[in-house]
């Protein structure tokens, strides 16, 4: 299972790695980018900023999902114990 996470932010990191150096283009996230922008009813960002904004869209999802399953495991491990 920690196998699973790890290599999952590490395809991350390396997708975001990609996009920030302009090995992968930024179009490759900015669908994503598209409709959680509009999801949420904020301005989409400018061309020239598509790649910054990916990158932290991409971080924003590791934070979020190692912090998710972080309290998923602390909070299971607390109940279980009792």
């Amino acid at each position: 299972m920690f196998l699973v996470i790890i290599a999952l932010n590490v395809v991350l990191v390396l997708f975001a790695l990609g996009i920030a150096s302009g090995i992968l283009p930024a179009k490759a996230f900015s669908g994503a980018v598209t409709v959680l922008h509009k999801t949420v009813g904020i301005t989409l960002p400018t061309p020239d900023k598509e790649r910054t904004v990916a990158v932290i869209w991409i971080g924003s999802m590791i934070v979020i999902g190692d912090g998710i399953l972080f309290l998923l495991v602390v909070l299971t491990s607390t109940v279980f114990k009792a």
